[in-house]
């Protein structure tokens, strides 16, 4: 059975096409009544089919996927055909619906698109049987007691009995109320601290949120029925648990597990599992690879021998350049031993700029020695060395120390 609907301006309709086992061809085109979106006339010839073959082929993938399981039904109007469709394929324990693609479905198209296009005519040729229908799902008892409840009441149908056995309310309604406190120390002292958050008004329990609104306590049974209307059917918009918490507390309502009610219902809801994004978020923090604010991080080098050496016989450079600002400090030395970096670190860079967290440097025993570890230690620096076989991180050092010794 190969099917397909067809909404125009001049009409609507929607086409059959039942091949038998002999390969025998038996078109039909039917005229639909009332006026209608293209889905809902897939869905029309959806039904029109389901009583009439085993092996259905459709060129809509919305509604195939639909009826499979595969996508969700968000827009209201396809709701009620799509149950009824699934009520019938229930019934029908051999049908199967397959997704063909428009070129392949050609016959069914041209049935729909001769329904839809002589629907304004009085006239109609008897080559091709016409059939005017429109097929009404039955109503569905839940959705018509939800209608009703929500025409007679403007809030949520909430029992609102009195605090049972257990109800995390009753010691607090108690204290409030007769001043009595349970025997355990820490639920008094935990009662104590609470309780002024809470008011009766008119023999109901409140409690003041922090915007100073007064929010109703409920049970935790209470609470999880809101949490279930709010989460998929009256919203319908599957939120996640902090966002359901808010939404809960903007109809004024409130108990003690609410978050994590909230987050366990998020968390458990299947639809949300089944038709939510995809997280692509990395499975661990990322590392950036460069300073994140200035004076975060130094790299130090020592540039020389130089030749010919200066007037007082110094021909080593000790450069230091922050790798945020790219801001350059050197000194120069007549040689460069443990205690010559840690001074140079502590007089150049400590006394000017503050503790950094991470100094880079090399392999070189200047910079890798017990008296540099202490020193680091002791101010709670990082070392991090660069690859011996990859020194281009210090070049950025060399080439800017070069550049202001020429100046």
């Amino acid at each position: 059975m190969y099917l397909d609907g067809s909404a125009r301006r001049n009409g609507i309709g929607a086409g059959v096409l039942f091949v038998s086992p002999r390969k025998d061809l038996l078109p039909y085109s039917f005229v639909l009544t009332q006026n209608c979106s293209n889905n809902e006339a897939e869905y029309q010839a959806i039904l029109l089919a389901l009583g009439m073959a085993l092996n259905i082929y459709g060129d809509s993938t919305l509604v195939i996927k639909q009826l499979i399981g595969e996508f969700e039904v968000k827009k209201l109007e396809l709701v009620p055909f799509w149950r009824y469709a699934c009520d019938i394929l229930a019934q029908i324990s051999e049908a199967s619906l397959l997704y063909v693609p428009r070129s392949k479905n050609g016959p069914a198209d041209a049935l729909a698109g001769i329904a839809a296009s002589l629907s304004q005519f009085d006239e109609r040729p008897n080559q091709v049987p016409i059939y005017e229908r429109w097929v009404v799902p039955p109503p569905i008892e839940e959705e018509a007691e939800e209608e009703q409840t929500n025409k007679t009441e403007e809030s949520f149908p909430i029992s609102t009995s009195k605090n049972e056995v257990g109800d995390w309310r009753e010691p607090i309604s108690n204290f409030l109320q007769y001043s009595t406190l349970p025997a355990d120390l820490r639920e008094q002292v935990h009662i104590r601290r609470t309780a002024p958050r809470f008011v009766f008004v008119k023999d109901v329990l409140y409690w003041r949120s922090y915007e100073g609104l007064l929010l109703r306590c409920l049970a935790k049974e209470e609470g999880l029925q809101v949490l279930k209307k709010i989460h998929g059917r009256i919203y319908g918009a599957h939120q996640a648990g902090p966002k359901l918490l808010l939404q809960v507390k903007w109809l004024g309502y409130y108990w003690s597990s609410m978050l994590r009610d909230a987050t366990e219902m998020a968390r458990t809801c299947r639809p949300c599992q089944l038709h939510a994004d995809y997280i692509h978020q990395p499975p661990e923090p990322l590392h950036p690879t460069v300073a994140s604010w200035p004076l975060e991080a130094w790299g130090m080098d020592i540039i020389g021998p130089i030749t010919p050496k200066s007037d007082s016989d110094r021909q080593y450079i000790l450069a230091t350049t922050d790798y945020f600002s790219k801001w350059a400090e050197a000194a120069a030395y007549r040689e460069v031993k443990a205690t010559t970096v840690a001074d140079f670190f502590r007089t150049q860079i400590i006394y000017r700029y503050g503790f950094p967290r991470y100094t880079v440097t090399d392999n070189g025993t200047p910079f890798r020695n017990k008296v540099m570890d202490c020193f680091c230690e002791k101010f709670c620096i990082q070392q991090w060395t660069s690859s011996a076989y990859n020194p281009a991180p210090m070049d950025s050092q060399k080439h800017s120390t070069k550049r202001s010794t020429r100046s």
